[in-house]
């Protein structure tokens, strides 16, 4: 499990719409309460003709490098951190059924970019550079920078239509962050989240959104193993031979004197 990228998103989504504003404000973007994780664009959330901004975050690749001679686990990772920024409506779309009739659904439409629209995702994108920078003091982001050790670069892509020909109101901002690995409890601790989740999850408000994920995450993570008794350690040396498992200069019995 690398429960890091879930903290990591967590954290993030908290830092573009905190939980404890997200019914009345005041937000930290333009996208106000429409920030959303690694979904698509609530339709029932959007109005035909009034288009809003509209955040998703996800996170995507992950890369660490064991170390040392033993190859041990990195203590650190880079995760794609990914924010799509866009400006939509709610719009219909008609479809075939199996019957061979047709319906009319909706779907949140992204249309073509304009001055006004261009502008508005410029601001949108320099306030979600902003936040999820980990060097800057957004007051909305202090979990995040928890999380977020070092914001390693940034690209933003805009978004075309499928014959690469209109420029759509639509950009995607990759964020590359260094974050600490997902740490389990030690054998014999109890059960419970691994780190950094846990750091989230006691941040979060109860009954929010995202200490809901982390409630139902704890719920599934396997118990730490426990203890194996030590019987005896026996210590060897040999001079000019291998040692054999009749020898030896030291033998540590646990309660011994």
């Amino acid at each position: 499990m690398s429960l890091h990228r879930l903290a990591l998103r967590l954290a993030a989504v908290e830092a573009l719409c905190p939980a404890a504003y997200e019914a009345t404000g005041p937000y930290p973007t333009l996208a106000g309460s429409l920030v959303y994780d690694s979904r698509q664009v609530p339709i029932d959330q959007l109005a035909p003709d009034k288009p809003r901004p509209v955040l998703l975050v996800y996170t995507e690749e992950d890369k660490g490098t064991p170390w040392g001679s033993g190859r041990h686990r990195p203590d650190e990772v880079l995760v794609t951190l990914v924010v799509e920024a866009l400006i939509a409506a709610r719009g219909t779309v008609l479809i075939d059924l199996p019957d061979g009739s047709t319906d009319t659904v909706g779907v949140a439409d992204v249309g073509p970019t304009d001055p006004e629209h261009e502008a508005l995702l410029d601001v949108l994108e320099a306030q979600v550079r902003y936040i999820l920078d980990a060097r800057q003091p957004a007051p909305s982001a202090a979990l995040y920078r928890r999380i977020a050790r070092e914001v390693r670069s940034v690209e933003s892509v805009p978004l075309r239509d499928a014959e690469k020909t209109t420029r759509l109101a639509f950009r995607t901002i990759s964020f590359s962050v260094q974050v600490k690995t997902t740490e389990w409890p030690a054998p014999g601790q109890p059960a419970g989240l691994p780190e950094p989740l846990r750091t989230v999850a006691e941040a979060l408000p109860e009954g929010s959104y995202g200490r809901r994920i982390c409630d139902r995450v704890a719920g599934l993570v396997p118990t730490p193993p426990g203890l194996v008794p030590l019987e005896a350690v026996d210590i060897f040396a040999g001079i000019g031979r291998m040692p054999t498992a009749e020898d030896y200069d030291l033998r540590a019995v646990p309660g011994a004197t």
